[in-house]
């Protein structure tokens, strides 16, 4: 099936039919919903299913076409199309720091309010000269959206530990503070995925080559 609508599609003078795209929610939201959208308007033959869940979806089981995923790939089934990099960063507002005082190692952490991201639960992990490190944090607060931890950590609620991308716009204009740059553990790769096993089919192709590049310059620097 895959190889005869691959045919069809090779004799598109533009890309047309269904793409099923899946991504991270909080990623989806800011980055990939947009872009779909602009190259829906685009390319009118096209259709786009769009998933967005915080899981690992298995694309061959569930007829995906293509993922965004954060993190290394352990699968080595998948082609990977790298996009750029992100990281875990500890962050907090000017006025709880006012209130906590400075903080200088993750051990610190432990007397302090803190504010889980549920899916990365209460035991954080940091490196120290390249040794991993793993901190038990007290959870004031436990989200299970990233939006509510970014935004009980912005109103001075505790400290909370996200992916970069997540609070680049709080941290660029002051609304938050990075804290234990020295202990952050090495980047994690954002990248677009499709199955070995799956002929890349032209409207496939067609919308890496058109996302790649935007989603690229879209993503944060970490460092």
């Amino acid at each position: 099936f895959d190889a005869v609508e691959h045919g069809f599609d090779a004799r598109r003078h533009s890309p047309g039919g269904l793409l099923r795209l899946t991504a991270p929610v909080e990623f989806g939201r800011r980055h990939v919903a947009p872009l779909v959208n602009a190259f829906l308007a685009a390319h009118p033959a096209m259709r786009i299913e769009l998933t967005l869940a915080d899981r690992v979806a298995d694309l061959l089981d569930e007829g995906l076409d293509l993922a965004l995923r954060i993190g290394r790939l352990p699968d080595s089934s998948m082609v990977a199309v790298p996009l750029g990099r992100t990281r875990l960063v500890v962050c907090a507002s000017p006025a709880y720091l006012r209130e906590a005082g400075p903080v200088a190692h993750p051990s610190a952490l432990r007397g302090l309010a803190c504010i889980a991201f549920a899916p990365h639960g209460r035991h954080w992990h940091f490196q120290d000269r390249g040794a991993p490190l793993t901190q038990t944090v007290s959870a004031r607060l436990v989200a299970n959206q990233v939006r509510a931890a970014s935004l009980a950590c912005t109103q001075g609620l505790g400290i909370a530990r996200l992916l970069h991308y997540q609070v680049a716009d709080e941290l660029a204009d002051g609304r938050l503070l990075r804290l234990l740059p020295a202990f952050e553990p090495p980047d994690l790769p954002i990248q677009l995925v499709y199955p070995h096993a799956r002929l890349l089919s032209p409207r496939v192709r067609q919308f890496i080559d058109w996302a790649a590049p935007r989603l690229a310059a879209a993503i944060p620097d970490p460092s």
